[in-house]
């Protein structure tokens, strides 16, 4: 099968399926396998350029799509398989991908070269700017065995030289009854507490829908679950389901982030004792690498529009919880009405957003992830949306990938809607000021870039040439 080649492919180490990062087709390999997308991808998330919760990597777009093993020597695929993955560029122009194996289309599953990678395997490239030098990192699952893993440095001047890792991304990921991947390796933290001596704990393992994160750094797993509320005599009271987020970094810390997106058909939605925590709570575990002293943060959203919050922040010790005071209230972030100004239009949001996910450190910071319809000019457009607030930095971003445009004239012109893959990221400091940013595709040339400062005062453009979109046009235009 004959292919249009991509600027990127990926090679695979000595004795290994991957270890080479993607550099561009001239680069040599070790072996004669690549692995390079099959299709377009289909979008599902997206990450701000500023300020973004890590472990998500800033300018992160998260996606899913098919991908092949193939062999240069031939010319032939040998395999294929499907991926979650997330692509970012940063401000200096290097880019990561992170792929999350999650179904095998064809070929032979295995870790040799030529396999195709098996369910749960995570694969990591970083690339710098210049194309010239990168790092690959490889967990390659085997059922019922051993993970293989790699991390090798990459260079096309001095050549690939092996690294020693043991980071496990792929640590409790596997292949469900239902063909989904699960994480089935519960964190070891405490229960979380509710009034009245209530807690909830996993009732299922996660049904993984998402990656985020730079193995072998960092990495988030996202996905959704079901939890069981217990009070303080062991009998359950309700469940509930849940976005979660569980990362894993070098140093060894662990976290778990849980955002409540609907309730079981039992039990009493509120605060109270004996009460299931209502849609839109968000509750965090962090998990020290340092010492058996989790810190545990809450806010239960209201059972009523334009209630109070319920938030409770406290580290549990050897010698007991110690509260430790926080105002960060992560429920606000789950919705922006603000308009965004482009071009002397106004991106306004039409109807209310569909919360598809948590990502971040509460009460550090905290990423609500979901879906949304805007209206500009005489159109309108779906799109994926992240919002972002910290209690670090006193801003909030909103970024916004268009995922379908519903209707109207499709362009970069002044009241056009922004076409599939776009980005517009704004910035809000608050008193008047923000930045807005947009990388808006364009299907007869290169993407229309700006960067614009709003102030009281007028708004001013800022020089830039960074393009967050790079690497997916082509996902975008089906050029594969």
């Amino acid at each position: 099968m004959h292919r249009r080649r991509v600027t990127r492919v990926l090679g695979a180490a000595a004795g290994g399926l991957l270890g080479a990062a993607f550099l561009p087709a001239a680069a040599a390999f070790a072996d004669s396998y690549e692995i390079i997308p099959d299709g377009a991808e289909t979008y599902t998330g997206v990450y701000g350029l500023e300020n973004t919760a890590p472990p998500a990597e800033t300018g992160s777009i998260q996606g899913y799509q098919e991908f092949e093993v193939y062999d240069t020597s031939t010319n032939q695929v040998v395999g294929s398989f499907e991926a979650d993955e997330s692509n970012s560029t940063d401000i200096a122009g290097d880019t990561n991908t992170e792929l999350l194996v999650t179904q095998d289309l064809s070929g032979t599953v295995g870790t040799a070269a030529g396999n195709t990678p098996a369910v749960g395997s995570v694969i990591d490239t970083y690339t710098d700017a210049g194309g010239e030098s990168g790092y690959a990192y490889s967990d390659l699952t085997t059922p019922g065995g051993a993970d293989t893993i790699s991390d090798t440095s990459t260079s096309l001047i001095s050549g690939d030289d092996p690294m020693s890792s043991t980071f496990d991304a792929s640590g409790g990921l596997s292949a469900g009854t239902d063909g989904s991947v699960v994480d089935t390796e519960d964190m070891e933290l405490p229960n979380i507490n509710l009034a009245g001596g209530d807690e909830f704990l996993p009732a299922s393992g996660e049904t993984v829908s998402s990656i985020s994160g730079a193995a072998p750094y960092d990495i988030a797993i996202q996905g959704t679950q079901e939890f069981e509320v217990v009070n303080s005599a062991g009998a359950e009271v309700g469940t509930f389901d849940g976005d979660v987020t569980t990362t894993q970094d070098a140093a060894g810390t662990t976290t778990e982030t849980i955002l409540v997106t609907s309730d079981g058909s039992s039990g009493t939605v509120g605060t109270a004792a004996g009460d299931i925590p209502t849609v839109g709570s968000v509750f965090s575990v962090i998990d020290y690498a340092y010492g058996p002293t989790p810190n545990v943060y809450s806010d239960l959203a209201p059972t009523t529009p334009g209630g109070t919050d319920l938030i409770s922040n406290f580290d549990t010790t050897l010698l007991g919880d110690v509260g430790v005071p926080t105002s960060f209230d992560a429920v606000s972030y789950e919705s922006d009405d603000a308009t965004i100004p482009l071009d002397g239009y106004d991106i306004t949001p039409n109807g209310a957003e569909t919360l598809t996910g948590a990502n971040g450190l509460p009460p550090a910071d905290v990423a609500i992830q979901g879906t949304q319809a805007f209206d500009i000019g005489n159109g309108s457009f779906d799109a994926d949306v992240t919002t972002t607030g910290s209690s670090v930095y006193a801003e909030t971003t909103e970024t916004i990938l268009v995922t379908q445009d519903l209707s109207g004239t499709v362009g970069t012109a002044a009241g056009d809607v922004p076409a599939v893959g776009s980005v517009i990221d704004v910035a809000n400091y608050g008193s008047g000021y923000e930045t807005v940013y947009t990388d808006l595709i364009s299907s007869t040339g290169a993407s229309v870039i700006s960067d614009i400062s709003v102030t009281p005062f007028g708004d001013f453009a800022i020089p830039t040439t960074f393009d967050a979109t790079s690497g997916l046009i082509a996902d975008t235009l089906g050029l594969f």
